[in-house]
Order: C-alpha cells, then sequence, then structure tokens
C-alpha cells in the first residue's frame, strides 16, 4: 500500500468521520423557535412581561384548547397484511400504527430492533405523541368548544380486512357546540401503505349567518397535525449505549414539500404561503406522510413543544409536529364540504413512493420519494441503488449485490488507480536522483525545488499524479456509506449464515459482559469487523511492500501498522452492509495490484519513449 494510497485512504475516512460528527449525533431537544411556534390566541399580557410569565401562559392557552387523554378512553382497532393499528375513539387519532407486513418466509418484515424479543412489530408513533390526525381550529372559541367534544366510531369493534374483504371504512363522528358536525372517515387498503382521510364540515344549524370555520385570517381555518416525532428504528446495543450511531439529523423530522427545491423542516418567508403537495415526519427509515387534495390550497406550519427529555433517544424529532393548514372558509345552514387528504404511514421505498398520488388529483406529480435523503452524493447514491436493486432482483440477496456492486465500482475506476499505480512507480524510480539533489542543494532550498521541478518535467512525473486519481472516488466512497446506511431495501435484509440484517451490525455470539472503550462498547463478537481488520493487515502484506516508496515516512509507517486494528475499533458497530463492501473492497484492491504487476507492469515500461521495460528483481 503506497504511501499516497494510504494518505487518500485515511482523507476518505477523515470526511466520513467529520461529516458524521458534523451532521451526527445531537439528540439536545431544539429550543422552541417563536417565529414557527403556533400561536393560539391574542395574549392580553403587557409588551414589557416576563419572558417566564409569558411561557407559563402560552402553556396554560395551549392546555386550555388541547384534547387530554385518559386511560379509560376506548380503543378501536385497524388490522390489515400491512399494519395493526390502534384509535383513541374519544379523540379520533391514531395511538399506534404497527408494521405487520409479512416477508418471503412468513415472518415479520419490520421488526423493533430494540427489542430483545424478535417478533414484537415496529411501531411508528410514540406514546407521547398527541396529534397524528388531530384536528385544530384556527378559530379559538370553535376549538374550545371542540375540547369537550367527544368522538364516536360507526365500527366500535373495529376492522379487520382480508383476502376477502381487500377495503374497509372507519368513521369518527362529533357535533361541535350546536352548529358544526364534523365527520372523520378512513378508508383502508388491505395490501397498501396509503390510507384515505376524508373529512366532512357540516352546518346542522339553520341559522342565517355562515359558519366560519377558521379565525381572524384568511389562511387560518383548520389544521390536520400529525406529531410530535415518530419512534426512532433503534438497535439493541444502541438502547443500551443510549446513543444512535450514524445519525443523520437532516433524514429526520418534520418535512414538506411545495414543488421547488428539497423538501425543507421550515420555509422560508417568501414561501410560508406556498402550497404544500405534502407534509408529515419521518425517521431514518420511514415516514408518515399527509398528502391534501390540491384544490385545499393547504399550507405548511412547524410546531415545536416541549416534552420530557428522557424521550429523545427512543423518539426522532420529539419536538416537531408536522401541521397542514385548511384556509378559511364558511358553510351556510345545512351545507357541508368534504376535503380528502391521503394519507401514507411506512417505509421510505422509492417504489412504493413513487407510485402514490394526491388524492382527486392523479395526474399531478406530487415527488414523495424526496422525502429520501442520500446527502450530498444523492445522484451516485441513487445510481448506485439502482444497481443494487437491479442485482438483487437476480440473485435474491442484497449480500451478493453489495459484492458485486463493490467488483463494478473497481472494474470501472480500474484506469484512475491503474494511474495513481504507475505514478507511484515513476515516483520510486526518480527518488535516487531526487536524493542526490537533496544532497547538492541542501542549503539552498530555490535551486533544490527548481532542479526537482525540472526532472518530474523531463520524466512527464506529476508529483501529485498519485493521489489526485483517488480523489474521484471520494464522491462514490461517501455515496455508498450514505446509501449502505439509509436504503430502507437493507433493512432486515439477511444476507448468509447469522448475518441476518444488512442494516445492522452483525453478532456472531454475545458476550456475558461488556468491554467499555473510549468510542465504543463491546458486548458481542462480530466477525466481519474482526475479517476486515485481518484483510487489511494481509492487504499490507501483499501490496504494501510491492508499491512503498523511499520517501515513506516513519509516520505513515505507523498508520500503515495500526490501521487494521484502526478498521476493527472504526467499523465494529456499523451496518454489516457497509462493513461487507470494504472487505470486498479491501480483497479487490489486492487482486487489481497483483494484475496491474503481473499483466500491464505499469510503471516499468515507457510507451511514449519506447524505452525497454527494466528486469525485474
Amino acid at each position: 500500500m503506497g504511501a499516497r494510497y494510504i494518505l487518500a485512504l485515511v482523507l476518505m475516512i477523515g470526511v466520513m468521520i467529520g461529516w458524521s460528527l458534523i451532521f451526527g449525533n445531537r439528540f439536545v431537544p431544539e429550543q422552541n423557535d417563536p417565529s414557527i411556534t403556533e400561536q393560539i390566541a391574542p395574549s392580553d399580557t403587557p409588551e414589557g412581561a416576563e419572558l417566564e410569565k409569558k411561557e407559563e401562559d402560552s402553556t396554560d392557552s395551549d392546555l386550555l384548547i388541547t384534547p387530554q387523554e385518559s386511560p379509560d378512553d376506548p380503543e378501536v382497532h385497524v388490522k390489515t397484511t400491512i399494519y395493526d393499528i390502534t384509535f383513541n375513539e374519544k379523540l379520533a387519532i391514531a395511538k399506534q400504527w404497527k408494521l405487520v407486513e409479512k416477508n418471503e418466509k412468513g415472518d415479520l418484515r419490520f421488526l423493533d430492533r430494540s427489542d430483545i424479543a424478535k417478533d414484537v412489530p415496529l411501531n411508528l408513533i410514540p406514546e407521547t405523541a398527541l396529534n397524528c390526525l388531530a384536528l385544530r381550529f384556527g378559530n379559538t372559541n370553535l376549538q374550545i368548544d371542540f375540547v369537550g367534544a367527544k368522538w364516536q366510531a360507526d365500527k366500535p369493534q373495529g376492522i379487520q380486512l382480508s383476502d376477502t374483504q381487500q377495503e374497509g371504512t372507519l368513521t369518527f363522528t362529533t357535533t361541535i357546540g350546536k352548529q358544526l358536525k364534523v365527520a372523520k372517515q378512513l378508508t383502508f387498503y388491505n395490501d397498501s401503505y396509503t390510507v384515505d382521510l376524508a373529512l366532512t364540515f357540516e352546518n346542522v344549524s339553520d341559522a342565517s349567518e355562515p359558519l366560519r370555520i377558521g379565525g381572524n385570517e384568511e389562511w387560518n381555518g383548520y389544521e390536520l397535525r400529525w406529531g410530535p416525532g415518530i419512534n426512532a428504528d433503534l438497535l439493541v446495543h444502541e438502547k443500551k449505549r443510549n446513543k444512535r450511531d450514524g445519525f443523520d439529523k437532516n433524514a429526520e423530522g418534520a418535512k414538506t414539500y411545495i414543488g421547488e427545491g428539497k423538501p425543507t423542516k421550515k420555509l422560508k418567508d417568501e414561501n410560508a404561503s406556498a402550497n404544500a403537495l405534502w407534509a408529515g415526519i419521518s425517521s431514518k427509515y420511514f415516514s408518515a406522510l399527509m398528502i391534501p387534495d390540491p384544490q385545499l390550497k393547504a399550507t405548511y406550519t412547524l410546531d415545536t413543544a416541549k416534552v420530557n427529555e428522557t424521550t429523545n433517544m427512543l423518539v426522532a424529532a420529539p419536538t416537531e409536529t408536522a401541521v397542514l393548514t385548511v384556509p378559511l372558509f364558511k358553510l351556510s345552514a345545512q351545507q357541508k364540504q368534504t376535503h380528502a387528504f391521503r394519507l401514507y404511514i411506512g417505509p421510505k421505498d422509492d417504489a412504493l413512493l413513487k407510485s402514490i398520488t394526491a388524492p382527486n388529483a392523479p395526474e399531478n406529480s406530487i415527488h414523495l420519494s424526496k422525502i429520501i435523503d442520500f446527502g450530498f452524493f444523492s445522484p451516485v447514491a441513487w445510481a448506485m441503488l439502482w444497481v443494487v436493486n437491479g442485482l438483487h432482483n437476480i440473485f435474491r440477496n442484497y449480500g451478493i449485490a453489495i459484492i458485486l456492486m463493490t467488483a463494478l465500482v473497481k472494474v470501472i475506476s480500474f484506469p484512475l488507480t491503474r494511474k495513481a499505480h504507475v505514478s507511484m512507480k515513476k515516483m520510486s524510480d526518480l527518488q535516487p536522483q531526487l536524493t542526490e539533489l537533496r544532497e547538492k542543494y541542501r542549503d539552498d532550498p530555490q535551486k533544490l525545488n527548481k532542479a526537482t521541478m525540472r526532472i518530474y518535467k523531463e520524466n512527464g512525473v506529476n508529483p501529485l499524479g498519485g493521489c489526485i486519481p483517488w480523489l474521484p472516488q471520494l464522491p462514490i466512497f461517501l455515496a455508498l456509506y450514505a446509501l449502505l446506511r439509509s436504503a430502507v431495501e437493507l433493512r432486515g435484509a439477511p444476507f448468509l449464515f447469522w448475518i441476518d440484517d444488512l442494516s445492522a451490525p452483525d453478532t456472531l455470539f454475545k458476550l456475558p459482559f461488556t468491554i467499555p472503550l473510549i468510542f465504543i462498547e463491546i458486548d458481542s463478537i462480530r466477525f466481519l469487523p474482526l475479517l476486515n481488520g485481518l484483510t487489511a493487515w494481509l492487504q499490507q502484506k501483499f501490496v504494501g511492500g510491492m508499491s512503498a516508496t523511499p520517501t515513506t515516512s516513519n509516520t505513515q509507517a505507523k498508520i500503515m501498522q495500526f490501521l487494521p486494528l484502526i478498521f476493527v475499533f472504526m467499523f465494529y458497530n456499523w451496518a454489516s452492509g457497509f462493513v461487507l463492501y470494504w472487505l470486498c473492497n479491501s480483497v479487490f484492491t489486492v487482486a487489481q495490484q497483483q494484475i496491474q504487476t503481473k499483466f500491464f507492469h505499469d510503471g516499468e515500461t515507457d510507451k511514449q519513449e519506447n524505452t525497454p521495460r527494466r528486469k525485474q528483481n
């Protein structure tokens, strides 16, 4: 392994670690931002009141207009082949949303990986979330009446769909005050992650004055909310350490998309009134998204609220609630309006998301798959995901797909690596002359520099030629890193034997004790990181000595000696899919170096000058 190769490798690792540190484990809850926190009603507090008093008044007001849950509230259950949902009947909100889809073997596809029991389905709604499908009215008086209202389900016994019943509806109804009747009708489909929601508002009075559904502002009609937070997809060792690995804060939390740019958590002021194509909240692999009928002209706001800080690790974005606001509208006596929404609660799977359209507007493209974010090098990651999925369709194993993709990347990058190898060989051949120059001009650095550059020019050598060809591979490396730790296709995807989840570390067997180290805690024996370290050591033996140059410094030599051990600890708790890629990359690098030396004789023949190849020692 040449010195420049080592420097390029360390550079890539440094960028990767720096990327994780900058955008990584940040679990401190965000402070409430007055500009994005919902304002319920005008305050009578003098302008110069203390901030503490203002915050207390805001909290009390929020409690007055927010329906409160009770342990005795009746529940309604909906079961399909895709999910198992629990509704609070009195509040007409979703309390649990468990994914119970089965894989080809008949096992649950999405499990709660933080639970020791291996048959617990993943639930996407946190216990503290009271806004999942909750309504809130912009008219404060109407909202206060709404708090005292109780919903009733037309099927309190629940619904269970099957192959003989592919579709079913559940309707919650309530009357607010003496004028407004509201119905929530949810339509469920047996083999789909989508749910259609129809909100019907009816003025049941004979009053001559139309009923205003909204506050004093034109935009403030009513809100459809989801949150706060979504359950994080934790691994057992993450829950045990109370720390998530490979966490990308930008991929989690509330998001909306207005048809341009990227999905965002907070809209800029100039886009605050833009119509939202969809809004919701997402974790690393899953999302709960609300899609309004475009004719509603719904807008998005982000509501933040303080929660129990102990839930931060268990819940992604625990302070954030996604809010869709429908503008004010009026209902004459005995008039009704129905507003359509579509819900998607499930994995961030590109194929599934692309097939979803807006209600009543199937021709409108809503770009739901934009909720998937692979970071700065997304185009490269998307291309690689397309390759991996194609290989999986052939071999039916994502582990084999990763191995073949790694081989494909090595083949594509072969011209670059060969060029770097040639450059290092030429630099090695020039070392005797450069050593003579350093002795000759030891007291004149300026002449030494000119003479050195003259030799480089005469021999057609670029001093950075051994490193520059590796730089184009940096986007490939970072894209693979993002892909292999973020693509839901790899979550729960088995490889061979005990490697049953390529998005989680492999566990050969559990230790009866824990070894605490500075950066990691070792409570299991993981085979792939150990094998990767052994492979890195063998790579040094077979390739390092062959490509080392006389200019290799003591520091670089020490890095080379400790690099295999560093790899073991660095990759110990990483996703096995990424460690498998790195392992295969090391093996293919050894093979590539052997092929270059044996068949191409790189660095030993100058084709431009047609000089004879030197005899090998």
